[in-house]
């Protein structure tokens, strides 16, 4: 079960990544019904809860392959389990967008994803994702790699 672990822990990572940079941290106060009305607005313009599942669909199956010890009906049910938890997650980004915005930025922000250059983002966005990691991957790969290879130079023994 360390894969469904790692899973997580990536997806959460992820999902941090489609989320926008954070504005200043506001005071916590009663909640505004108003700006809670603007921050799902948000969510909806710049399909957030839909790329975060996306996410998931494009990431189970690398580790499928990666943890063939996990039984097929453990990554199937994640996956039927995410969709249809999907509300949990899109009121996990209410809680953070409302923490980390005001109702000017949340407005500014619908603003953005409501413009044609908006909704382009949107549209490119899961190509950016899926190509950004697979860039990142090799990336890492490549410097494993180099790391190995000069550590084997200098003698190093391989671990447990």
């Amino acid at each position: 079960m360390r894969a469904a672990v790692r899973l997580a822990l990536t997806l959460a990572s992820v999902s941090c990544a489609l989320a926008a940079a954070p504005a200043h941290a506001q005071t916590a106060a009663a909640p505004d019904s108003a700006k809670l009305r603007l921050v799902r607005q948000l969510i909806a313009s710049a399909h957030l809860t839909e790329q975060a599942i996306q996410v998931i669909e494009q990431a189970l199956p690398a580790q499928r392959a990666a943890n063939p010890r996990v039984p097929a009906a453990f990554w199937d049910r994640f996956l039927e389990q995410a969709r249809a938890r999907r509300g949990e997650l899109e009121d996990g980004y209410v809680a953070l967008y409302d923490r980390n915005f005001t109702a000017a930025e949340l407005r500014a922000m619908i603003a953005f994803y409501e413009s044609p250059i908006g909704k382009r983002f949107v549209e490119v966005q899961p190509v950016l994702l899926r190509e950004g990691m697979a860039m990142g991957q090799e990336w890492g790969t490549r410097i494993g790699s180099d790391v190995g290879r000069t550590l084997a130079a200098e003698g190093a023994q391989p671990g447990p």
